[in-house]
């Protein structure tokens, strides 16, 4: 990864304060281009932090279904764009086999597309904010869900992986920046 044109103070992407388990965490410091990364819930609550001043990067992969509300938000503006591996996609679960039939699949809605390749049956799929949210929600339905999620949650929250849905693929990545030029012409 070879982006070094700027330095941000405080770069905002999805995660907790669990470490840096989501994908988006994981390219941050990979990125090492930040003096701060602060984990958010939510793609859109670090993109109003942003507009707001409290960070000054908004990094978000190009599998975000939503991706396209921050290019085509007037404040926000892309500042650079690069191409990183992001860790394996899994499906995952605590059974020591993965059972054939499942009554929830918890996933991010960036994986969503990952599902019609699944052979399992399953009576619903639930999507949450990040893969270790998907991760916490089947510790907390053992024996009734599984999960789609990157294999560093799966490792950190003793997951059984059944499967390797995607094996570390090349994920786009944005970041945004506050357009000063639309600031400068409300002067």
């Amino acid at each position: 990864m070879e982006i070094t044109e700027s330095k941000y103070a405080i770069l905002g992407t999805l995660g907790d304060d669990e470490g840096f388990l989501t994908c988006s965490m994981h390219i941050a410091k990979k990125l090492n281009n930040s003096d701060i990364i602060k984990p958010y819930p939510e793609f859109e609550a670090a993109a109003e932090d942003l507009k707001s001043g409290e960070i000054s990067c908004l990094l978000v992969p190009g599998a975000y279904p939503k991706l396209n509300s921050f290019i085509m938000d007037s404040e926000l503006v892309v500042s650079e764009s690069f191409v990183e591996k992001i860790p394996a996609l899994v499906l995952s679960g605590f059974h020591a086999e993965c059972p054939d039939q499942i009554d929830v699949i918890f996933h991010h809605p960036a994986t969503t597309y990952l599902l019609s390749e699944l052979s399992i049956i399953y009576r619903e799929s639930s999507t949450v904010s990040s893969n270790p949210e998907a991760c916490r929600k089947v510790m907390h339905h053992t024996e009734r869900s599984i999960a789609v999620t990157n294999q560093l949650c799966a490792d950190h929250y003793g997951l059984v992986t059944y499967k390797v849905l995607r094996e570390g693929i090349n994920m786009p990545w944005v970041c945004f920046t506050k357009n000063v030029q639309r600031m400068n012409a409300l002067v």
